[in-house]
């Protein structure tokens, strides 16, 4: 590489497909220092880790959860349970769910915490 001339970005790209459940559109970008973008269609979400995300559409609201966001319709005991297992792992109790709230699509990126 000569000196001041700027690396090529590598990216890889995963695109909608035909099926019964809703994917979700994300490019994973870089190369040594990799992060992921991904588009949300309005109402869709997205959950990450604490202190993952880079950068967000206005459009797009950031939520706390306790535990990791999978059972939010179950009671305090299966949070509780959730929670205990990311505790274990080393992980934190909280996670953020990203939702996009607005019209036609939003980007939110994210890297290792």
């Amino acid at each position: 590489m000569v000196f001041g001339s700027v690396p090529s970005v590598q990216s890889a790209r995963h695109d909608r497909s035909k099926g019964v459940a809703d994917d979700i559109d994300f490019e994973i970008k870089g190369t040594e220092m990799q992060f992921v973008e991904v588009e949300l269609d309005p109402g869709e979400s997205a959950v990450a880790e604490a202190g993952s995300m880079m950068f967000k559409h206005p459009d797009v609201e950031m939520t706390s959860v306790f535990g990791d966001g999978s059972t939010q319709a179950g009671g305090f005991l299966d949070m509780l349970v959730g929670a205990g297992k990311r505790l274990i792992t080393g992980e934190s109790l909280f996670t953020t769910v990203f939702t996009h709230h607005g019209e036609g699509k939003a980007r939110v990126g994210f890297a290792a915490p």
